[in-house]
């Protein structure tokens, strides 16, 4: 699978803005994928590396700066969409210090910021479940591998890589406290 970027900022009505369509070109792989090749995980991380550069706007929050903000939850937004529509309609009692135009971008941007939020949401859960799958596969073969190995007597040599091995499964033995004695 390669992923190949173009850009279409040509086309794009906001010249000022960066635009980059990918287009996924499969290859003649089976459904089943054998495995994520390092070229496709660079291919990957290089799109990633790409987005970020298309969002230089994006910040991080300290937990006591989140704690602080107000959130815009589904009723929130609601909320939000009836006030533009009213200010949109009659702007004259807010005071002139008051960017109309900022808050309808902040609240447009918000939108679109979101649906990228969902989207990316749904990627990393797939992602995430994906690996963890894998991940117990791997170890799983790894368990069993190495049951193999330690029950076949296969000499000094394999003997002492098991030994090895098996260091992953010593358990620490805690020392037993002695209840203090009281006169």
């Amino acid at each position: 699978m390669t992923l190949v970027k173009t850009d279409s900022s040509t086309n794009s009505k906001e010249p000022s803005t960066p635009s980059i369509s990918l287009q996924l070109i499969e290859s003649s792989a089976s459904a089943i994928p054998e495995g994520l090749s390092q070229n496709d995980r660079d291919v990957i991380l290089n799109v990633i590396a790409e987005i970020r550069k298309m969002m230089p706007y994006l910040r991080d929050i300290s937990a006591e700066e989140r704690k602080a903000m107000l959130g815009m939850a589904d009723a929130n937004r609601v909320f939000a969409g009836k006030v533009l529509e009213v200010i949109q309609q009659n702007a004259d009692f807010l005071p002139r210090s008051f960017d109309v135009a900022k808050f309808d971008r902040d609240l447009s941007t918000y939108d679109r910021l979101n649906t990228v939020l969902m989207a990316l949401t749904q990627l990393r859960d797939l992602v995430d479940a994906t690996t963890i799958a894998i991940g117990s596969e791997a170890y799983e073969d790894a368990l069993t591998a190495y049951r193999h190995a330690k029950a076949s007597g296969q000499g000094a040599s394999l003997e002492a890589m098991v030994a090895d091995m098996g260091q992953r499964f010593r358990r620490t033995k805690k020392k037993a406290a002695k209840p203090s004695e009281t006169a």
